[in-house]
């Protein structure tokens, strides 16, 4: 299920094309095809490094996770964090890519853009997302993630952790540091900013954020409806739904994911789904990892020593699957984060708010290093909150008029605007690289 809108987060509410109202001068020559946000937003689907000509070699890294989590029911030797390498053989950037709720390393965008960022000369590794078991069992403190302040210093943390291994174990020489979110990743990596200025133990050039979701609880209020729609189509034709995207998707595993008509070729198939049908088929996906993340979460906080029996094992997974993503962040992550912040009163409108874009907006409009992307009609945030946000930032941030949420990724115009914001710094390293050869 997965593979099917892989990464593409909490990100689709049904609506008719919306007409661009001028707000950026991005719009006056941007000619990407899709009117219709949430058509566009599924093309992001297939956005992945398949079929890229030649396939880069990637190296997958188990860096060193937090002391004690190695003796956990069910995850006994799992503690170390898992991050997908794409290296040079030469000095050069290195780019963190981090993407949205439940991503791995291994698949979806991120392995897009690794591809194109090692191609114009840069190290790259992938990040997986803090919302997934991986990172909880490794490298969150609280081993609930879903407050962006501390998923951000548990990151940052882990990302010092990966370059000191990277440089120390593996010889990479890395020039200079760089960091693209998209989504859940673009509200983490604009935390990541902030604890950057502050500490300086990493020394990051860069910011791009793409998408960043303004009301995270407005989205997950809309993925739980969602999810409740698998009752109201019930388990068979649920299961047919499910098997006829995949079989979209499989359709288009052998050609090639930077050739424009066969993203109109998934417009045109994915066109056939009903609204409720898309609705479902986003909530699915984004709730088929969360299990294993509430298993992580519950049995770190338990401190269980020893492995559990089989059948204890089963039962934890098999409640763990009855947690919708809204619930696990009041039921879950709002209490744990009430005992560390000593705010037994607070209530989840308030967690969610102080972990949001709006409450370090001053902080990011004066670190010139951070650049947001978004679109006009993206629908993970309503209008009005792209509107102030591109008033508040004006240059910092480009605003496309078209694309829904993260469905522009693969769009020529955009892919040249992402490398050409990094090309500074692999530049700079290029040309440093150049003098010390001609010193020797």
């Amino acid at each position: 299920m997965r593979r099917v809108i892989a990464t593409v987060c909490v990100h689709v509410i049904a609506l008719a094309t919306i007409v661009f109202s001028g707000l950026s001068a991005e719009g006056e020559d941007y000619q990407y095809p899709y009117r219709d946000p949430y058509l566009a937003t599924v093309t992001s689907a297939i956005v992945n490094a398949d079929r890229f000509s030649p396939r880069l070699p990637r190296q997958v890294v188990h860096v060193p996770g937090l002391p004690g989590r190695n003796r956990l029911p069910g995850l006994e030797g799992r503690e170390r964090l898992s991050v997908a390498l794409y290296r040079q053989n030469h000095p050069a950037p290195l780019v963190f890519i981090l993407c949205g709720i439940g991503t791995n390393p291994f698949f979806g965008p991120a392995t897009f853009y690794a591809n194109l960022f090692h191609r114009e000369g840069s190290h790259v590794v992938i990040l997986p997302s803090p919302m997934t078991w991986n990172f909880a069992l490794a490298s969150s403190r609280s081993a609930a993630p879903g407050y962006a302040p501390e998923d951000a210093r548990d990151l940052y943390d882990a990302m010092a952790t990966i370059l000191s291994f990277l440089r120390a174990r593996d010889a990479v020489n890395i020039t200079d540091v760089n960091f693209m979110g998209t989504s859940l990743g673009a509200l983490e990596g604009a935390y990541l900013s902030v604890i950057d200025t502050e500490r300086r133990r990493i020394g990051i050039s860069k910011y791009l954020l793409v998408n960043p979701p303004l009301d995270l609880g407005q989205a997950l209020a809309k993925v739980d409806a969602w999810h409740a729609l698998g009752a109201k189509f019930g388990a068979e034709k649920s299961e047919r739904i499910v098997s006829r995207a995949l079989a979209i998707v499989d359709d288009f595993s052998r050609d090639r994911r930077d050739d424009p008509t066969i993203f109109a070729s998934v417009v045109r198939d994915f066109a056939g789904f009903t609204r409720e049908e898309l609705q479902f088929l986003i909530a699915a996906d984004l709730q088929a990892g969360l299990p294993d993340l509430v298993y992580v979460t519950r049995a770190v906080q338990a401190r269980a020593p020893g492995a559990a029996a089989g059948y204890q094992v089963r039962r934890r997974l098999e409640d763990a699957r009855q947690v919708t993503l809204a619930r696990y962040l009041e039921d879950i992550a709002l209490p744990i984060w009430r005992r560390q912040a000593a705010e037994p009163r607070a209530d989840l409108a308030t967690f969610l708010r102080r972990g949001s874009l709006a409450s370090i907006l001053d902080r990011l409009r004066s670190n010139a290093n951070v650049r947001i992307i978004h679109n006009a009609d993206d629908f993970l945030s309503d209008r009005s909150s792209i509107e102030e946000l591109k008033d508040v930032l004006g240059d910092q941030m480009t605003l496309y008029p078209y694309g829904g949420h993260l469905g522009n990724l693969w769009y020529a115009a955009n892919r040249e605007s992402v490398l050409r914001f990094f090309q500074t710094t692999t530049a700079r390293a290029t040309t440093s690289t150049e003098e010390v050869r001609r010193s020797r």
